[in-house]
């Protein structure tokens, strides 16, 4: 995550508009999915992303 917290949401908010427009199966643009009533829950979900992210990576880095 970016140490700004505005970088770390704009980084959470593309995160989370991605994952929906694969969810959606590519259908529509994907600047769709950046409108200002999708910016909550896209934000949201992109923070979970890079939470399980980066816990994925720790996990891995702790077993191997």
């Amino acid at each position: 995550m970016a140490n700004e917290p505005f970088a770390a949401k704009i980084t959470s908010l593309w995160i989370g508009g991605f994952f929906f427009w694969i969810i959606k199966g590519f259908r529509g643009k994907l600047i769709d999915q950046y409108e200002e009533k999708y910016e909550s829950r896209n934000v949201w979900t992109g923070y979970f992303i890079t939470l399980i992210a980066m816990g994925v990576l720790v996990y891995f880095l702790v077993t191997n």
